[in-house]
């Protein structure tokens, strides 16, 4: 690949200085775009340059040559060079954080999309208060299964401590200022305002009965994982992980295509739920660990009781119809009720389930501990604030420590630059590197590259939703 000039070099530094108006901006981009030779390659960067500009161009340039500039750099591959300059040897250690992209090739829904898909379920079910949660938050706009499931386990926690009832009214609604006769008068018209200590025994029961309901519904969405096989994201993770042993895969992800995927290989597994894994003292098991459960994990509600099933058995003994995938159960322990253990990805998940604090702890401890961290397809959502704190904290006491994002959004690479730059004196943005594709297409090829071994340009196809077993 041909090698950017020292005067595309230049520019790019002026606009990182930032050294000109807008106007002189956009004028220097046309030149650019319209002066460089054919064969020269765009450095990633301008993308990011284009977009803080491109509202402005588009009132100060022709609309053919606004269109012209627009195409040409929206055909920037966002693929920064250095990722297949990387070589490692046996002793460098590698983290893969997996989030929700990882899996959907394998035809399970993005996070964006799960609440659609619940609100269908929820439509076959046919009862009347699902119904009426659906359309309220149709009406208003609320699309986001995070959204929902935060504010189901907040008002669970709250609703049953009137002191907390009492307090949230106070921060979010009045401030603790003096309510007036006018505002009192308004009462009736929002009723939602002001009620300082009036929950009622009936209020946290219902509030009690939505969250299980909610998080009975979550199951039933995740059962569409059961039936979900690798792809060749996975597939490549396997035969990187084979080849280097100093490899720790994290997953936000209930689904168990990682899991498939190596056990098919018949490696064993540690670093799940530890007190019930046959491989956690096995040296030559690969450390999976899953943040926030599994779909073939279990909590009873009454003894805490947490439980690893067998992922092979359990979707042999679906596919072949002899049981149903198993959302709620009995504890064989103490006779209580049994639900699959998927953590939302709450900020307060410690205070709802401490049975995995090991879990997480060992998590942050191999994201601290790895020379190159692997993050396909996670969203830094800001709803799990806490692997975002513990990636801030390992790239602050491991100075050469190096991410690379495998991510289909181009704004996610840039935003984090911005985000560490100014949280970390003195970060060099550059230990952020961007993979703006899908994974299954380019995960394999960096995997080869960074082992040493030659890059293939042909393309992989799509994996099958359905095994074909």
């Amino acid at each position: 690949m041909k090698e950017i000039s020292e005067g595309q070099r230049s520019l790019l530094e002026q606009f990182r200085r930032q050294g000109h108006s807008i106007d002189r901006g956009i004028n220097l981009i046309y030149h650019f775009v319209r002066q460089k030779s054919e064969d020269e390659p765009l450095d990633p960067a301008w993308t990011t340059i284009w977009d803080k500009h491109k509202k402005y161009a588009r009132t100060r340039l022709p609309r053919s040559l606004f269109k012209s500039i627009d195409e040409t750099l929206a055909r920037i591959e966002l693929i920064d060079k250095e990722v297949f300059g990387i070589r490692i040897n046996e002793n460098t250690r590698i983290t893969f954080l997996l989030g929700a992209g990882a899996s959907t090739p394998s035809g399970i829904p993005a996070v964006d999309k799960l609440l659609s898909e619940l609100w269908k379920r929820a439509r076959k079910i046919g009862r009347e208060d699902l119904d009426r949660l659906a359309k309220w938050c149709n009406e208003r706009g609320i699309t986001n299964i995070e959204d929902l499931l935060t504010a189901a386990y907040i008002s669970n926690f709250a609703a049953k401590n009137r002191n907390i009832t009492s307090l949230l009214d106070y921060f979010i609604f009045s401030g603790g200022r003096e309510v007036s006769e006018e505002e009192e008068e308004e009462e009736e018209y929002l009723p939602s305002r002001h009620r300082p200590s009036i929950t009622s025994e009936i209020d946290v029961s219902s509030i009690s009965s939505l969250q299980d309901t909610l998080q009975t519904l979550f199951a039933l969405l995740t059962s569409t994982m059961i039936s979900a096989v690798p792809n060749h994201a996975n597939e490549a993770i396997v035969d990187f992980v084979k080849e280097h042993k100093e490899t720790t895969i994290i997953t936000t992800n209930y689904d168990g295509c990682m899991d498939e995927a190596l056990l098919r290989t018949g490696m064993g597994l540690k670093g799940t739920i530890a007190s019930h894994n046959e491989h956690r003292d096995n040296s030559d098991a690969v450390e999976l660990i899953k943040m926030h459960g599994s779909i073939n994990w279990a909590y009873c509600d009454s003894c805490h009781d947490a439980r690893e099933f067998d992922l092979l058995e359990l979707k042999k003994l679906y596919e072949e119809d002899k049981i149903s995938y198993p959302v709620m159960g009995i504890c064989k322990n103490c006779g209580g009720l049994r639900r699959p253990l998927l953590v939302p990805p709450l900020s307060f998940k410690f205070l709802m389930f401490p049975d995995l604090v090991n879990i997480w702890n060992s998590a942050r401890q191999s994201i601290e501990g790895a020379d190159y961290l692997v993050v396909v397809g996670y969203s830094f959502s800001e709803a799990d604030a806490y692997i975002m704190k513990v990636i801030s904290r390992s790239m602050f006491i491991t100075k050469n420590q190096k991410m690379i994002i495998i991510n289909t959004n181009k704004n996610l690479v840039p935003v984090l630059r911005e985000r560490f730059s100014a949280h970390l004196d003195g970060f060099d943005d550059r230990r952020i590197l961007q993979v703006c594709k899908n994974c299954e297409e380019i995960l394999p090829n960096i995997l080869k590259s960074i082992r040493g071994k030659a890059r293939k340009n042909k393309k992989t196809k799509s994996t099958p939703k359905k095994s074909t077993r």
